[in-house]
């Protein structure tokens, strides 16, 4: 663990997941990798935005061992309790991803 920035508090974690859980990690989440969606806020539907440009995969804790056990290191070294937390999310950006800044549908805010 590694302390970055105080103002505001960035913390690196280094070697928080082993090469074998990656590589297992990937290996789930490859078949189930589909084009990113977000939440429109005017229909309440999912759907592709320019902005970000990427494939996803959520993988649940009680699909894989491994998966639960990286999910409840991750918890612990952050201090949540990953009961309540979303499944596993993998990401691939390949060669041309995107994901530009943005509000999360949740919040009012609207950028200045």
């Amino acid at each position: 663990m590694e302390y970055a920035y105080n103002d505001p508090e960035i913390i690196i974690y280094h070697d928080l997941l082993r090469k074998h859980e990656i590589d297992v990690i990937i290996a789930k989440a490859r078949p189930e990798l589909r084009r990113a969606t977000v939440f429109d806020p005017k229909t309440s539907k999912l759907v592709y935005a320019d902005y970000r440009i990427s494939k996803s995969a959520w993988l649940a804790p009680e699909m894989d061992e491994v998966v639960d056990t990286v999910m409840n290191r991750v918890g612990d070294a952050v201090g949540l309790d990953m009961r309540f937390s979303e499944n596993l999310q993998v990401q691939n950006y390949g060669l041309a991803g995107q994901y530009e800044p943005h509000f999360d549908h949740s919040t009012n805010k609207k950028p200045s």
